[in-house]
């Protein structure tokens, strides 16, 4: 996830899928485990004026991850920004942290979304991707009635959807796997649920 694409059309169904979710699974928290990876280069406005960066206000209302916060509040459900830098490099001591605050998460029951920039790594993943170990690991720790949730973008292969899904689906323990996606665009991504304390 980069700061840059918050508030963009996918936003649009991954937080209504994160919501309808709590709603009818009666979810106290939502933690987006973001994989935050640097943003491109900022953009820069030119004219007659001179070039200047877009206004550090207009960046953090449309480019800040943590407004997503706000959305519930006061009635709920939580929402925490797991927002530590994340490098495939690092993926172990990153791994170990969104554990700890997982453990530490309340109240509950919860959703854990893994939003990393293209989902499930099937090969060796670079810091655009998730390994179906993290995900188990993850899986792992959560407590019963709690909620991972997994966002996927199209990978270049016929069937990707199916082959994803059943990739989540081991790494959880062979849990039944929910899929949400919007019925019109964005047709891209799609968004795997599994329910702790549940098999296929």
């Amino acid at each position: 996830m980069r700061n840059q694409w918050y508030a963009d059309h996918r936003d649009l169904v991954k937080w209504g899928t994160l919501l309808r979710l709590a709603a009818t699974r009666d979810l106290r928290s939502i933690i987006q485990v973001a994989y935050l990876t640097p943003d491109s280069a900022p953009t820069v406005i030119d004219s007659e004026l001179g070039q200047a960066p877009v206004d550090a206000r207009v960046l953090d209302h449309f480019r800040n991850i943590h407004r997503i916060s706000e959305l519930c509040a006061p009635a709920g459900p939580r929402i925490h920004v797991f927002d530590l830098p994340f490098s495939a490099r690092g993926r172990q001591d990153y791994a170990c942290a969104v554990i700890a605050q997982i453990r530490a998460l309340v109240p509950r029951p919860a959703a854990v979304f893994l939003d990393p920039d293209t989902g499930l790594a099937e090969k060796p993943a670079s810091a655009k991707h998730v390994t179906s170990d993290e995900v188990a690991a993850i899986w792992s720790v959560l407590e019963p009635a709690d909620w991972l949730v997994l966002y996927q973008h199209a990978a270049r292969e016929k069937d990707w959807l199916n082959s994803r899904r059943a990739s989540f689906a081991g790494a959880c323990g062979g849990a039944r796997v929910v899929t949400f996606r919007a019925t019109s665009v964005p047709r891209d991504v799609a968004f795997f649920a599994a329910r702790r304390g549940t098999t296929a």
